[in-house]
């Protein structure tokens, strides 16, 4: 199943939509960098499809933290979900610099 699909499918989307191919690509971009990848490997497509749920969530209540309704309060959170972060930090790839004097490790996190 496509990305794509797989996104739509989860939020009850019937239509392909240009905006959230854009949430897909920005996701699978930030995977790339975040973790020191070459290029995107298809076995982050179940958290990319997580980060496009979250971030398409999110888009709805942009700048909101919090809000409260007839004394029903509802927080927001920032960020990704735990789930996200550990998939992401267990794939994590060192990255390695020149500098003049030799190679030096750098991983940051």
């Amino acid at each position: 199943m496509e990305l794509l699909d797989r996104v739509n499918l989860l939020l009850g989307i019937n239509d392909k939509d240009v905006l959230m191919q854009i949430f897909i690509e920005d996701a699978q971009t930030e995977v790339i960098d975040y973790c020191n990848l070459l290029a995107y490997n298809v076995k982050f497509d179940g958290t990319v499809a997580k980060m496009v749920i979250q971030n398409y969530n999110k888009s709805k209540t942009q700048g909101i933290s919090t809000e409260s309704f007839s004394g029903v309060g509802q927080s927001y959170i920032d960020g990704y979900t735990n789930d996200v972060k550990q998939f992401l930090n267990k794939n994590r790839k060192a990255r390695f610099i020149w500098l003049v004097r030799g190679w030096k490790l750098i991983i940051a996190w």
